[in-house]
């Protein structure tokens, strides 16, 4: 009894064992399937890199100094003594403020003998205006006159006396005395009436326009002047630094500019350097001049100034090359960086002189796409291509693109499309 009620169990035992290990075979059947179904883009040896856009920039460092923007000698006007001075040696000035004052007593003296000279200039000319009513004309139309009517007189006593002669009344002497003082004042006459065309020809033609010349002459002079009494307070063009200003070429040391000192004219005052606005100034070797340009963005740092960032563009390149020392003799040209208006806490940190390191942005492409090297790949046209997906679930295929720039992420390419690229598989 006990025998016929196990065994039916016992069967169902074994029937269930067989059917799970046929549930463990066909799973790994489908499992293996599935691997060997896989794309070979996930096989072990292969290595995937994901591209995506990205700002691509070259940069040329450079190293340079920091210089004033705008730098000025402010010279004397005009010559004459230092009647006081507002300022010294390294104070800073703002824009407007008051430097010196020059003594204009030697001006002065100029000044009233150009007055004088404008205003003789202006009565010579008011005569020319008027010269036919003038002294002058007026005095050779009477010396005319006078001479005209002694001739008419001459001519009417030259008459009588030669009708009295033709009845024997006077004697041929007299006829003959009237006859040469007639001939006399035709003379006087004559050079009369020339004398007063030369007179009124000096009131125009020529001589009005050298009266008006000089006139003009005269009060430029003197507006000159007026200009430089004017200057006679040195006012500061800019903010800046008031300096010594420097020594000339062969002369000896400058000296310090104290009240009672005599500045001729030109003489140079001070040496104003503006805070305003800064540059910096580098050179670039021969060989790199060909990446520069000007308005290229360039970033300005320094151990000086560490920590801050200062931008600015190429603002000039020079044209003349110097033989530099360094680099086996080779040329280097001068390479001057604009920089944008400085804050106030960056002109506290900033002084003129500091050195510089200069990053100029050469090339610049926004979203741009770089691969390294080892994934472009050479066909047999010589064309190059890279083995692309845009998704790691898409079969792979060849895409033709087109080289680009050398850049800090690898080589930029066109023609493709962000995604996934493949890369050698790497070594052992």
């Amino acid at each position: 009894m006990t025998s016929t009620i196990r065994r039916p169990a016992i069967l169902r035992t074994r029937h269930g064992r067989r059917w799970l290990a046929g549930g463990l075979i066909l799973l790994g059947l489908a499992v293996a399937f599935a691997y060997q179904a896989r794309p070979t883009a996930t096989a072990p040896d292969d290595r995937w890199l994901h591209v995506q856009p990205q700002t691509l920039e070259n940069h040329l460092g450079l190293v340079g100094r920091i210089e004033a923007a705008t730098q000025t000698t402010l010279a004397a006007p005009f010559e004459g003594l230092v009647q006081d001075m507002a300022v010294t040696e390294g104070q800073r000035v703002e824009r407007g403020q008051h430097l010196l004052t020059l003594d204009t007593t030697q001006l002065d003296i100029q000044l009233r003998e150009a007055l004088a000279a404008q205003l003789k200039a202006q009565r010579t000319v008011q005569d020319m205006q008027n010269w036919p009513q003038g002294e002058e004309v007026a005095r050779a139309r009477r010396a005319m006159t006078n001479a005209q009517l002694g001739l008419t007189d001459t001519q009417g006593k030259l008459a009588d006396t030669r009708r009295l002669f033709e009845r024997g009344i006077v004697a041929r002497m007299e006829v003959d005395a009237l006859e040469q003082q007639a001939r006399t004042q035709q003379l006087d006459l004559a050079a009369s009436q020339a004398e007063l065309h030369a007179a009124l020809d000096k009131g125009k033609g020529e001589n009005r326009q050298i009266a008006d010349m000089e006139l003009a002459n005269a009060q430029a002079r003197y507006q000159a002047l007026q200009t430089l009494h004017a200057q006679r307070e040195l006012h500061a063009p800019f903010a800046g630094i008031v300096l010594r200003p420097r020594k000339q070429e062969g002369s000896g040391s400058v000296p310090m500019l104290q009240p009672g000192m005599r500045a001729t004219q030109g003489t140079p005052l001070f040496e104003l350097t503006s805070l305003e606005r800064i540059k910096a100034v580098s050179r670039v070797e021969e060989a790199d001049l060909h990446q520069l340009s000007e308005g290229m963005p360039v970033q300005i740092t320094g151990d000086g100034f560490d920590g801050t960032a200062l931008q600015g563009r190429i603002e000039a390149i020079g044209v003349q090359g110097t033989p530099s020392e360094m680099y086996g003799g080779g040329t280097t040209y001068e390479v001057t960086v604009a920089i944008d208006p400085l804050l106030p806490a960056q002109l506290q940190r900033i002084r003129l002189g500091m050195s510089a390191r200069l990053a100029i942005v050469t090339y610049r492409a926004e979203n741009g796409l770089a691969l390294p090297a080892e994934a472009l790949h050479q066909s047999g046209e010589g064309s190059t291509f890279v083995i692309h997906r845009k998704t790691m679930h898409e079969a792979s295929r060849q895409v033709a693109v087109t080289p680009g720039r050398a850049v800090p992420q690898g080589i930029e390419v066109f023609g493709m499309e962000p995604g996934y690229v493949q890369l050698p598989a790497s070594g052992p």
